[in-house]
């Protein structure tokens, strides 16, 4: 069978299977947390069901798994949605984790609940109690579950992937529909007119930008309060997004939520730590789903990685332009300091990069492209 990613362009309100005795089978118990794992939904027959694939462009995340044994097999009566994979990555459960419950709505009264299968075995029912919670404020209040053992279920409906990474950031219109109403069940705006979504305070191995506490200093005297999303509860960090009217953030997770919960009137800035044109991605999932008009810094010099490492990680820090960055957030009217930021001195970058050994607890050398 040749497999191809959906495409989303179109609606796909009717693009469910509906499945009598369907085995749920999750990643094998005891292996690692691989990037491509072997789980999914095979109908009674024991063929995969194309449906249950979650793509991230043209790659599948997971795998036709094998028939698991009869005796290995739990039972689950009555009827329920499948989700996919639940990721304990914050972002990645924000873009993946979600892709289908835009059948939530349609399916409703025809449900028990909603099951996910772990993306590997670590601790599936702690993830999903962190995340339970942001489900009810997305709307989503039937029961939920994490499927730890492959699971007969009496009758299993399979929506399409409806929303992704990359090419399938905009979402599909049954996605977008889904996004319009979360509104209705997030918490109230609650917070500061002007926020940076900061990295600076992150524990190791977590990347961001060099010299990252200068760009708050300089937002800071523009009246920016440096917003640390791992220090707040979800309701605590919906009301903030809400709240804001302008956004500063460099290309992190947090604007996948600041792009589910926010409003047509805000002002945002995204601005690249990293390759791949990620702040043009954050830009179009943030037209899609509210109609904002995103201001992109792209002005990447390079990029500084553990001395250990050959290439650019989740842990790098992207040297970005200060000059850059200044006449992007002047033009997008983010800031109104009239004398241009000068980029980082030696002195500076050299001062960052002690910081960082010391907070990183190990040295970085810049990547030099080959």
């Amino acid at each position: 069978m040749t497999l191809s990613a959906p495409s989303l362009a179109d609606s796909i309100a009717d693009k469910i299977d509906i499945l009598d005795n369907a085995l749920v089978v999750p990643p094998p118990k005891g292996d690692a947390n691989r990037s491509v794992q072997k789980s999914g939904v095979l109908d009674a027959d024991g063929n995969f069901v194309a449906n249950s694939i979650t793509w991230r462009n043209t790659n599948q995340i997971n795998l036709e798994p094998p028939m698991p044994a009869e005796e290995d097999i739990v039972e689950l009566k009555g009827s329920y949605m499948f989700a996919g994979p639940l990721f304990g990555h914050f972002g990645h459960f924000l873009v993946e984790s979600i892709c289908r419950l835009w059948a939530v709505e349609q399916l409703r009264d025809k449900i028990d609940g909603v099951v996910w299968v772990p993306k590997f075995q670590n601790r599936p029912q702690h993830v999903l109690g962190v995340f339970k919670p942001l489900n009810e404020m997305l709307g989503v209040d039937v029961p939920l579950f994490n499927l730890e053992d492959p699971t007969r279920v009496e009758k299993l409906y399979v929506p399409q992937q409806g929303f992704g990474m990359f090419e399938m950031i905009e979402g599909a219109p049954e996605f977008r529909e889904f996004v319009s109403r979360i509104s209705d069940h997030a918490p109230a705006p609650k917070g500061a007119e002007k926020i940076y979504i900061s990295r600076s305070q992150l524990p190791p191995q977590r990347g961001s930008i060099l010299g990252e506490k200068i760009l708050e200093e300089k937002l800071e005297a523009e009246g920016y309060v440096p917003f640390h999303p791992q220090k707040h509860n979800f309701e605590e960090q919906i009301e903030a997004y809400r709240a804001a009217r302008y956004i500063v953030s460099t290309d992190c997770s947090p604007l996948h939520l600041a792009a589910l919960v926010g409003d047509a009137d805000q002002k945002v800035a995204c601005i690249a730590r990293r390759a791949g044109n990620l702040d043009e991605i954050f830009a179009r999932q943030l037209k899609a789903f509210q109609g904002i008009d995103t201001t992109t810094v792209s002005g990447l010099l390079r990029n500084w990685i553990p001395e250990s490492d050959n290439r650019p990680s989740r842990v790098s820090f992207g040297e970005v332009d200060f000059t850059v960055m200044y006449e992007r957030l002047k033009e997008g009217g983010f800031i109104e300091e009239t004398t241009p930021w000068v980029h980082l001195t030696d002195d500076q970058r050299k001062e960052a990069l002690a910081e960082l050994e010391v907070s990183q607890k190990q040295a970085f050398k810049p990547f030099e492209k080959r």
